[in-house]
């Protein structure tokens, strides 16, 4: 979930209810306000836990906040089917492969992420 704040964000916010928020990309921004002039917004990227925020329930709700696992299915059967020689078509083998890579590519950014999000907080 996109979310903005005029204030800071905690990467991880404890809601009080059992739930956490673990709020990451945080991009900090200067925007003109006609009343008040320039001012500072942080625009970030928020999942909710209902569980202590630890690496796999962190990583797990990011990467299903950007792929379900149907997609993600999807990705590794197109992959496995172009490396296996079922697909035969080299459009579609080239394209499964490169789709592949980039989902990896990303779940591993994410896993960096969380890790060093999770060390700066004391988790």
């Amino acid at each position: 979930m996109k979310s903005s704040s005029n204030v800071r964000p905690a990467i991880i916010l404890q809601l009080g209810n059992g739930s956490y928020h673990y709020n990451y990309n945080i991009v900090e921004e200067k925007v003109e306000d006609p009343e008040t002039g320039e001012k500072t917004v942080y625009n970030y990227d928020t999942v909710q836990v209902w569980q202590k925020p630890d690496y796999e329930n962190l990583t797990h709700a990011v990467i299903r906040s950007e792929i379900d696992e149907t997609e993600e299915f999807s990705l590794i059967n197109d992959y496995y089917a172009a490396q296996l020689g079922i697909e035969t078509d080299e459009d579609r083998k080239a394209k499964a492969v490169a789709d592949y890579k980039a989902h990896l590519s990303r779940v591993i950014a994410i896993k960096t992420m969380v890790k060093n999000d999770l060390l700066t907080e004391g988790y």
